[in-house]
């Protein structure tokens, strides 16, 4: 892990890149303030930011690459709670000083700003709108859990990966096509199942016809996945 000083970097074009090109819920001159008070590291992929269970020291601004949110066991096996993308920030459990309660790892080369806890309190009381973004964020995130939760508990495994596959999907032209990247291993992560229970419902999706196999090994979605099979 590689530490740089985030004030030899230009803040105002960190900043400004991601405001303007990723959602983020800091305006440009919030998230400039912010990025001053820490640090700006770099991750190699595969290399892991928090684990799950440390004691919550610090706040994390994704700047560039993407990062996996993930709990594991002594087997290796995880269960995927989200993939976040550049302008998002995390670790902001810090605040009850509790210790983590998931792993973060990048996907790819990474870098993130990292602002220990005790800046993190300072901005907060300076800047009372930052501490509404943190309450906002915590919400959605509670959402979504709530949301992952109920589909666990409620849906099968077939209902669970059309939406994931829905969900990452991306247009190209006329057709959607599922990322090559998007093995089937993490697929049975992502939606809690086993890789073999997922190779089962990809099949019978491309028996169906609602699956091909593009260029590239790729996915598409040729027609409307079944909500229900």
């Amino acid at each position: 892990m590689r530490y740089v000083s985030c004030y030899r970097q230009p803040l105002r074009t960190i900043a400004r890149h991601m405001t303007q090109e990723h959602s983020s819920q800091l305006s440009e001159e919030l998230l400039s303030q912010l990025i001053a008070r820490g640090d700006l590291r770099s991750f190699a992929r595969g290399e892991r930011l928090i684990t799950e269970g440390a004691v919550s020291d610090s706040l994390y601004i994704l700047v560039t690459g993407e990062l996996k949110v993930f709990t594991g066991d002594a087997k290796g096996r995880e269960l995927i709670y989200n993939f976040l993308a550049p302008g998002e920030f995390f670790g902001e459990m810090l605040l009850d000083g509790g210790p983590r309660s998931a792993s973060v790892k990048a996907v790819v080369a990474s870098q993130c700003v990292v602002v220990d806890h005790a800046e993190i309190r300072s901005f907060m009381k300076a800047y009372p709108e930052f501490a509404e973004c943190l309450a906002l964020k915590l919400i959605e995130r509670l959402r979504h859990a709530t949301q992952q939760l109920k589909a666990l508990a409620l849906d099968g495994v077939y209902e669970r990966t059309v939406v994931l596959l829905n969900e990452v999907a991306v247009h190209e032209g006329d057709i959607r096509v599922i990322p090559p990247t998007l093995t089937q291993q993490e697929i049975a992560d992502r939606v809690g199942a086993t890789r073999e229970m997922i190779n089962h419902v990809l099949r019978e999706l491309t028996r169906g016809g609602f699956l091909a196999k593009g260029e590239e090994r790729r996915m598409v979605i040729t027609k409307e996945l079944p909500k229900h099979w």
